[in-house]
């Protein structure tokens, strides 16, 4: 998880802005894009357990995510979860997330395009999306539109296409992480 030094607000447009360290590498998706024929299956499963460790530490103290993807890990010996400015406690009532989605399409479980709370199960199918990107070094559905369609396609069960280029196992915890019943997924 990312250490924060401080908060502050842009004078002219009111934006918040988090002070937090510069990570040469930038972001997961962009560190990916760059190195992704430099990363063997070592590396990529070493980063796959330290975000993971991170989620799991995040989860260990009752806090949900909400927005967990690749531009939101950060790069510096390690991976490193950040941006965990809209998190919520797990124990947050139902009523405290209504009308509120929060994320980028193709990280966001079914459940939460049909109403349903955000849970460690939502931020699990997140990882499956991570895993994905580890395997073929682009963002789940890159060439396809971010819009109501891609959502239903989604809902009727729509997950990235499956390259068969991973150790063994991977692409087994893959698709159990993006199951669409939330109760499947691992904790």
């Amino acid at each position: 998880i990312t250490e924060y030094y401080g908060i502050t607000q842009d004078p002219n447009s009111q934006d918040i802005i988090i002070i937090m360290p510069y990570y040469k590498e930038g972001d997961l998706i962009h560190y990916i894009t760059k190195n992704f024929y430099d990363i063997n299956w070592r590396g990529k499963v070493s980063d796959l357990i330290s975000i993971v460790a991170g989620l799991k530490n995040i989860h260990s103290v009752n806090i949900i995510h909400k927005d967990f993807h690749s531009g939101n890990i950060f790069i510096d010996f390690r991976p490193k979860i950040g941006d965990l400015g809209i998190s919520k406690s797990a124990t947050e009532s139902v009523n405290d997330d209504i009308d509120e989605n929060y994320g980028i399409i193709p990280y966001m479980a079914p459940e939460i395009f049909q109403g349903q709370k955000y849970t460690k199960a939502s931020d699990v199918y997140s990882f499956g999306m991570i895993m994905w990107e580890f395997m073929t070094g682009r963002r789940p559905f890159w060439d396809q539109n971010h819009d109501t369609d891609l959502i239903i396609e989604i809902l009727d069960g729509l997950r990235p296409p499956i390259v068969t280029n991973a150790p063994e196992g991977y692409i087994e915890l893959m698709k159990v992480c993006w199951h669409s019943d939330p109760n499947k997924r691992p904790t």
